[in-house]
């Protein structure tokens, strides 16, 4: 299980991680790293492409692995900025309500097909498919939703928004943005079992494994295969945190991404690590109406939760590498105000209160876990006794109880990386995703979701500050602390592996060999 990534469209896949950060089976991948200067080996701690090779069945961090082999609308590079990438040219109206994109020539899939404006559509209008990562912000209903795509010559798309979008392209960047060939989009099951893409490399079947390894090997022909260094990847899988430290320090794998903060003196005592922050760790509130529990629909009750957990302790005990935050956007991202940590810093006797003046000085709280409760569940749960709170763990019995926890349970636990779009991270998971299935409206979190999207420059950052704010005091989200997430590298064989700006996933084209 990739515990860093979250999937916006799909409530239960999402869920599944987000009620319980239940450990996952053990295992490695096994094999030695690929040879020569020409070929690299990238190792993840989970696998890749459980379900198949359509992206859009997987979260925006599986840009990782699927780069190589699809190309995206645009991409999010090293900077954190969203820049062309199949589009050579894109511009909005003076409203803001449309985007036009103008493509690039010369772009092949893998079943002969050619990139136009006639593929593009096609591929955008599979929005209303509700399994596909798309379909949760550029869907029906969703904050960034598409209202129409038009193709009136060739190379010309044309995107009309619902709503004002002043940074549209964010919404169409890195996997969001991917493009599937002809074949693809007419059978999209067809990308179960081999992918359809005009990325720079094509899976080797004979040498990939479903769940342990894949590979794939570089296209001379295709238009961006000059951009990256090596001439065969192989991507591991290896779930099992020791083995994939002594992967990275033993040369069994030139990059090991996501790596367990445990192991990381082990990797940097041997190779070297990069790290990046703006993962949040907390408690996403699936019921503000009351309706799993009525206590719920009271603000109060939320903040309540939110005064009670001593951070702070959390980190020293349990997360040493790790920041307490009292806030979902994180440190480095556009929005964040440290001001919000002051606010909501521990204050078990205002916990108390606001329970009190609710009406529920003692309130029970049942929480389904994937098997046992975690360390921090348990520690959460001895601090909520002080003001009052009594949580429940309910181990689960079948994995249809655990997605089923989302609607059935008021609040769930689990991380969440908002990236280099927090705006879009909101419309797509907190106001239009699997933490918001009962429809809950909030002016204040409405109104500055809008203003941040319709919006650029200051005028944005000040609105996403008014957005983060705006789901802290409607307790929304419940922080417990911020999380890192770092990669080894060997680096006699690569230089260091670079991040997409605030994103939490490498961005593996810039991959290069050491000097």
């Amino acid at each position: 299980m990739n515990r860093l990534i979250f999937r916006p469209a799909l409530a239960l896949t999402a869920g599944v991680a987000a009620v319980s950060l239940a450990a996952c089976g053990a295992g490695n991948g096994g094999g030695a790293s690929a040879s020569g200067t020409k070929a690299v080996t990238v190792a993840f701690n989970s696998d890749a492409a459980p379900n198949g090779y359509d992206p859009q069945l997987y979260a925006q961090g599986q840009f990782t692995f699927f780069s190589s082999m699809y190309d995206a609308l645009f991409v999010t590079g090293t900077d954190g900025k969203v820049t062309p990438s199949l589009v050579t040219d894109f511009k909005n109206n003076a409203a803001n309500t449309q985007l036009t994109l103008t493509l690039k020539d010369g772009v092949s899939f893998t079943d002969g097909s050619k990139l136009d404006s006639s593929l593009v559509k096609k591929n955008l209008d599979q929005r209303s498919n509700s399994k596909l990562l798309i379909n949760g912000t550029l869907g029906k209903g969703g904050s960034q939703e598409i209202k129409d795509v038009a193709a009136p010559d060739p190379k010309t798309v044309v995107i009309t928004w619902a709503q004002p979008q002043a940074s549209g392209q964010d919404a169409l960047a890195d996997t969001s943005g991917i493009i599937v060939g002809a074949n693809a989009v007419e059978k999209r099951d067809s990308l179960a079992t081999a992918p359809d893409g005009s990325g720079p490399y094509t899976l080797d079947t004979g040498k990939t494994t479903k769940g342990s390894t894949y590979q794939v090997v570089k296209n001379a022909k295709a238009w961006s295969a000059k951009d990256w260094a090596f001439d065969t990847i192989v991507y591991k899988v290896i779930t099992d945190p020791q083995a994939l430290a002594n992967a990275v320090v033993s040369g069994q794998a030139d990059v090991a991404w996501q790596l367990d903060q445990s192991t990381v003196a082990l990797v940097d005592s041997k190779q070297k690590t990069t790290k990046i922050g703006g993962v949040i760790v907390g408690w996403p509130v699936f019921d503000k109406l009351g309706k799993t529990n009525p206590a719920f629909k009271d603000p109060n009750v939320r903040l309540a939760l939110s005064y009670g957990i001593d951070r702070q302790a959390m980190v020293k005990d349990l997360h040493p590498a790790s920041k307490a935050t009292a806030q979902l956007f994180p440190s480095g991202s556009a929005g964040f105000d440290e001001s919000l940590n002051a606010k909501y810093a521990y204050d078990p006797e205002k916990a108390k209160q606001l329970l009190a003046t609710a009406g529920y000085p003692n309130l029970s709280i049942d929480l389904t876990v994937g098997g046992q409760p975690t360390p921090d569940q348990l520690a959460i749960q001895n601090q909520w006794k002080k003001i009052g709170v009594t949580l429940k763990f309910h181990s689960a019995t079948s994995t249809d109880q655990v997605f089923a926890a989302v609607t059935t349970q008021p609040l769930g636990f689990g991380p969440f990386s908002v990236g280099s779009n927090p705006a879009g991270f909101v419309a797509g998971v907190v106001v239009g995703g699997f933490m918001n299935l009962q429809k809950a409206t909030d002016p204040a979190i409405q109104g500055a979701l809008g203003k941040a999207l319709g919006a650029s420059g200051a005028a944005q950052s000040s609105a996403l500050k008014d957005l983060n704010a705006a789901i802290t005091d409607g307790g929304w989200y419940i922080p417990v602390y911020e999380d890192f997430t770092y990669a080894g590298y060997n680096a006699k064989k690569v230089a260091a592996p670079s991040w997409a700006g605030t994103n939490n996933y490498l961005v593996l084209h810039s991959l290069k060999a050491s000097s």
